[in-house]
């Protein structure tokens, strides 16, 4: 997903609006969390902590996170 539709997710993820493009955000955040954080795996964020979490990260961690949503787009494509 390109910058803006990245950025348009985390604006909507932030509105309470969750869509497929939301879901796979929120995917890549919680395994970031649990990576990065030592949370366990059956962590069940919160939206406001997710959004916390994505506030935290600077710019290339952002992009990260960017990288592994499309990365859970590509996995979920593969599995069906």
């Amino acid at each position: 997903m390109t910058k803006a539709e990245f950025d348009q997710a985390i604006e909507a993820i932030r509105q309470g609006h969750i869509m497929s493009r939301e879901r796979q955000v929120i995917a890549a955040a919680k395994f970031m969390m649990q990576e990065l954080c030592s949370v366990p795996d059956d962590f069940k964020p919160t939206v406001a902590q997710i959004i916390e979490f994505i506030d935290s990260l600077d710019k290339p961690f952002r992009r990260i996170l960017r990288q592994a949503a499309d990365a859970v787009k590509e996995e979920r494509h593969t599995l069906h």
